[in-house]
């Protein structure tokens, strides 16, 4: 046995482990790629399926409200049969927010704390998407004077990912506000402020002591605001806080706006 022959035998061997360690690293991540996608197809499905089923039922609704307008009857309101519809689907529903041209077309929840739908969806499935919801201590829910939501920056664009296109001044001119259904009603809200803050910033307050503390908030808000939109709040406003994670989950990206008049 020659050196010669040893050293192209151990060259082999070599060759070998190599190209099987490389071959087990190609179908782990090979593996964890389908988990992901498919974490992730199912996520969407269900919430595409949500947002047909809103789609139908709202139009239903709205047939019968012409109907019953026309035949001189009295009406709630389309967004009454809409938002029973989905609280009879999940008991922590509160409201349906959608922004035109983004894939935010979604319901909205509040929990008893703000871990569960940071993994789950809103028929209650453990998925990476989550579900939009809103803060735990606003005890008034969507009627809450700054009503703050958060949604995840998901990689394939779902979920509050859309939120990332206010920071272009064209996204922002041509969508200055957007629709939120609640018990309530069907409100639009105006844009005041898009703002790139700390995940501890003082954004995130929701109470207020009166009405110069909350116009003092606003104003700040408007001061850091990577948009300058003109729009004026009134201390009797109420307002929205749309927020989600960004720069490496080191940053959080809000959008705020007032609501208007329904």
């Amino acid at each position: 046995m020659t050196t010669k022959w040893v050293k192209r035998r151990r060259s082999r061997r070599i060759r070998t482990v190599v190209f099987v360690v490389a071959l087990a690293v190609f179908l782990v991540s090979a593996y964890q790629l389908l988990s992901i996608y498919l974490e992730y197809k199912r996520g969407s499905d269900e919430y595409d399926s949500l947002a047909q089923q809103a789609e139908e039922i709202l139009a239903s609704a709205e047939a019968e409200e012409s109907g019953s307008a026309e035949a001189g009857g009295d009406t709630a309101g389309p967004w009454t049969d809409f938002y029973n519809a989905m609280a009879a689907q999940n008991e922590d529903y509160v409201g349906w927010i959608t922004i035109e041209d983004t894939k935010i077309d979604y319901p909205i929840v509040q929990f008893s704390d703000n871990s569960y739908y940071l993994n789950h969806t809103f028929e209650g499935q453990e998925n990476s998407s989550g579900t939009l919801f809103i803060d735990c201590g606003i005890t008034e829910g969507m009627e809450g004077k700054n009503v703050i939501v958060y949604g995840h920056n998901m990689k394939n664009g779902s979920m509050f990912a859309g939120l990332k296109n206010y920071r272009e001044d064209e996204f922002y001119e041509s969508h200055k506000t957007f629709q939120v259904y609640t018990e309530t009603g069907f409100y639009t809200y105006e844009i005041f402020a898009v703002c790139v803050v700390d995940p501890d910033s003082d954004a995130y307050t929701i109470g207020f002591a009166d009405d110069a503390d909350f116009l003092g908030y606003v104003e700040r808000m408007q001061e850091q605001s990577i948009m300058t939109t003109g729009v004026t709040v009134e201390a009797d406003d109420q307002i929205i806080t749309l927020s989600t994670c960004v720069n490496n989950n080191q940053d959080r990206l809000i959008v705020q706006a007032r609501r208007l008049d329904s």
